[in-house]
């Protein structure tokens, strides 16, 4: 079956795999198919100060969406949340702002003092702040990564990987995508303050819209980016401990190959007939069969007609038969590796077929094999 969030990298024969890069660590990805198509260093473990922040924003935002949190809503502001420590809105204790400036605080600048707010607000203490986000990290599949106390405090950034952080921003992008336009945010000012987004590619290409770009002293920087032309979304992330410059340097090229040397192709449209099987004692004699979901194939430009594409159908199908019941398989392959499986389905359901009908049937078919022999002689 197709997987969006756990996809595996595609093993790509070398002389395909034309990405190129010096980064470190990175992973690159196409969003339209849910496919890796590059990485490097992928599961090694680092530290990043963004993790506890965009599964706090994660979070937050299943609140807003599910209606336990309302954007309009109102927090007053803590001595705990005044004093944190980094970067911050410069909010004062006994301050009434909004979860909405807040929100903007936290995406656009990463802000701590608007993070440990939201926090107090939603879970009360950084101890069920971190029990809620450690398991919705092992829901989404992050398994290196792991959450401290002083989860906020400068000095103290959180163990992940590079795989784990492509999860939770495909997780935010797919699963959020009207909250993950805040992170295309330039700029955000609050009591006469106006602070910048640190994602400085997204000034450097105008179909970047996302997510974060972090540094930390010693360890380098982390940069997750999102870009989007012509319906194709790639998401990066890339670790590495170059300048400001060359680090974004490093990640637009990246992108840029994605595009450039990767098509999508859209394969199968959700409940959409692609073929039609035969069905044994079903009240029809026939099934058309289909997928429940889009399923896309990302591959580089230069092999298309090396694509191969097969299906392969239970058999024998014999009804009863239900719509959305798995009766068959499309597999992808490229030059002879598969690089994609993805379950079929009845489309409709075919019921069984009554005695009399199945009779019918049968005298039917002997007579005509009756017919045939007799025409052959």
């Amino acid at each position: 079956m197709l997987t969006c969030l756990l996809a595996p990298a595609i093993a790509f024969p070398k002389a395909m795999d034309s990405i190129e890069s010096m980064a470190s660590i990175y992973v690159l990805g196409d969003l339209s198919s849910g496919l890796v198509i590059a990485e490097k260093n992928a599961s090694k473990k680092i530290k990043s100060a963004s993790l506890p922040k965009l599964m706090a924003l994660y979070l937050i935002f299943d609140a807003l969406e599910d209606g336990t949190l309302n954007i309009r809503d109102k927090v007053k502001i803590s001595k705990t949340a005044a004093m944190a420590k980094g970067v911050r809105m410069f909010l004062n204790e006994g301050d009434i702002v909004k979860i909405e400036d807040l929100l903007k605080g936290l995406v656009i600048y990463g802000a701590n003092d608007a993070a440990l707010a939201l926090i107090e607000e939603i879970w009360r203490t950084e101890a069920q702040y971190i029990a809620a986000i450690s398991q919705k990290a092992k829901v989404l599949g992050l398994s290196k990564s792991s959450f401290t106390d002083d989860i906020f405090e400068p000095t103290n950034p959180q163990s992940t990987s590079a795989s784990d952080l492509y999860q939770l921003a495909v997780a935010i992008i797919l699963d959020h995508p009207s909250y993950y336009q805040l992170f295309k945010l330039n700029e955000y000012e609050w009591q006469g303050i106006t602070q910048y987004n640190a994602n400085s590619l997204l000034g450097r290409d105008a179909h970047n819209d996302g997510l974060v770009v972090s540094s930390l002293p010693s360890l380098g920087t982390i940069g997750i980016i999102s870009s989007i032309r012509n319906e194709r979304r790639i998401l990066l992330v890339i670790g590495d401990e170059s300048t400001d410059a060359i680090f974004a340097s490093k990640a637009q090229n990246l992108i840029n190959q994605a595009f450039k040397k990767f098509t999508t192709i859209h394969l199968l449209q959700p409940w959409v007939p692609i073929a039609q099987l035969t069905v044994a004692h079903g009240v029809s004699e026939s099934l058309e069969i289909g997928s429940q979901e889009k399923v896309s194939v990302t591959i580089p430009r230069k092999s298309e007609r090396e694509l191969e594409v097969t299906i392969e159908s239970i058999e024998p199908l014999i009804a009863p038969i239900k719509s959305g019941d798995v009766v068959g398989k499309l597999s992808v392959k490229l030059e002879k590796d598969t690089i994609l499986t993805s379950d079929l389905v009845a489309l409709k359901g075919v019921g069984r077929a009554g005695i009399m009908v199945r009779g019918w049937k049968r005298l039917k078919s002997w007579t005509l094999q009756i017919l045939e022999f007799e025409e052959n002689n």
